[in-house]
């Protein structure tokens, strides 16, 4: 139950091992008439032994793309341990923007029933890209799409969002 002036959003995850699944998601999404302003995409750091071909086609996938990296400070404002940072990949992104831009109260969300599997997912070199449905039928979109190509597997989130 939420608090008067909160509302719920709902996240749809996929987990990719490739680029191209991911390429062939977001064509998918996007012919289903989805917003792409309403899909973030993480890649993860090259130094965690990541393919490169995430970060050369980051420019191409049309979404909000960040890159994790290991967090310095490893506890959130509400003093919540969450491992990952995120820095937008485009330069046009807003500079003063943070991992709360990519889903609201991921600071203190990421610990959270599926964050183990997210941070392993990420360490091992893959992608993850976020969703935001609105309303059944970008739901039955996107879980369509992300099933079909996100290999390493899809979760579905409710997160209040503070208005």
């Amino acid at each position: 139950m939420t608090k008067s002036g909160e509302a719920k959003a709902r996240y749809a995850l996929g987990l990719f091992v490739s680029a191209d699944q991911l390429e062939r998601a977001l064509t998918e999404l996007r012919e289903t008439g989805l917003p792409l302003a309403q899909i973030k995409v993480i890649m993860p750091p090259l130094s965690s032994g990541a393919n490169p071909s995430w970060s050369e086609r980051a420019a191409a996938l049309g979404a909000d793309t960040w890159v994790a990296s290991e967090s310095a400070n490893r506890r959130g404002d509400s003093g919540v341990h969450c491992p990952w940072d995120f820095a937008p990949v485009h330069l046009s992104q807003r500079e003063s923007a943070t991992k709360r831009d990519v889903m609201p109260d991921f600071h203190i969300w990421a610990l959270e029933r599926h964050a183990q599997q997210l941070d392993r997912h990420l360490r091992r070199g893959g992608a993850i890209a976020i969703v935001e449905v609105r309303n059944d039928g970008e739901e039955r979109a996107a879980y369509s799409a992300l099933l079909r190509h996100a290999t390493a597997g899809v979760q579905t989130h409710e997160v209040s969002r503070h208005s």
